[in-house]
C-alpha cells in the first residue's frame, strides 16, 4: 500500500460549530478541506499479558512529528487533487526513512513506559504506508472585526490558530 485518503469525520458545519461554540460571534468568512502528508506505519507491540497489540502510528512529512493514531478509517473513490494539498512550507521536511525512524522511536518509548520493568522489547513493523493524507480544516475567520485562519482536524475535531 503507498498511498491513502483517510475518511473525513468532521463536516464543514460540524467544523464550524466547534469554533463557534468557543466564540459565539464568530462568522466564516471561507471554509476549505485541504489534506496533510503523513506517513502511516503499523507494529505489533509487546503487551503486559506477553501478547502482540497492533499499534498505528503517523509521522507528519513537514514537521517530523510522529502520532500513536487510532485505526484508519480509509476514503474510498475520492483522490487528492494538487490544490487540495497543504504545501511544504520547506523548513523541516523529513524523508520516509526518517519519518520510520521516528515511528519506531515513539513506540519504542511508548512501550518502555507502559511496560517498565516486564519490557522485553521487540515491536516489529508489519506494514507501512508511504502517503496518509489526513483531512483538515482551515477557515479564514473574522472575530471582532479582526481576520484569523483557523486549522480545524478533520478526525477529531481539535483546533488551532494558525495566524492573525
Amino acid at each position: 500500500m503507498t498511498e491513502i485518503l483517510l475518511k473525513t469525520l468532521i463536516d464543514e458545519d460540524h467544523a464550524t460549530k466547534i469554533l463557534q461554540a468557543k466564540v459565539p460571534d464568530l462568522q466564516v468568512v471561507s471554509l476549505r478541506l485541504k489534506y496533510h502528508p503523513f506517513a502511516g506505519f503499523i507494529f505489533d507491540v509487546p503487551t503486559l499479558a506477553g501478547r502482540l497489540g497492533t499499534t498505528h502510528a503517523l509521522v507528519d512529512y513537514y514537521t517530523g512529528k510522529a502520532f500513536i493514531s487510532g485505526k484508519w478509517a480509509k476514503e474510498t473513490n475520492k483522490a487528492v487533487s494538487g490544490d487540495a494539498v497543504v504545501s511544504d512550507p520547506g523548513w523541516n521536511s523529513i524523508t520516509f526513512e526518517v519519518a520510520r525512524q521516528k515511528a519506531k522511536s515513539l513506540l519504542l518509548t511508548a512501550s518502555l513506559r507502559s511496560l517498565r520493568l516486564a519490557w522485553k522489547g521487540g515491536i516489529r513493523e508489519t506494514a507501512h504506508v508511504e502517503k496518509v493524507w489526513k483531512p483538515n480544516w482551515i477557515l479564514q475567520v473574522c472575530i471582532q472585526g479582526r481576520e484569523y485562519r483557523v486549522m480545524v482536524d478533520g478526525l477529531n475535531g481539535g483546533y488551532f490558530f494558525i495566524d492573525a
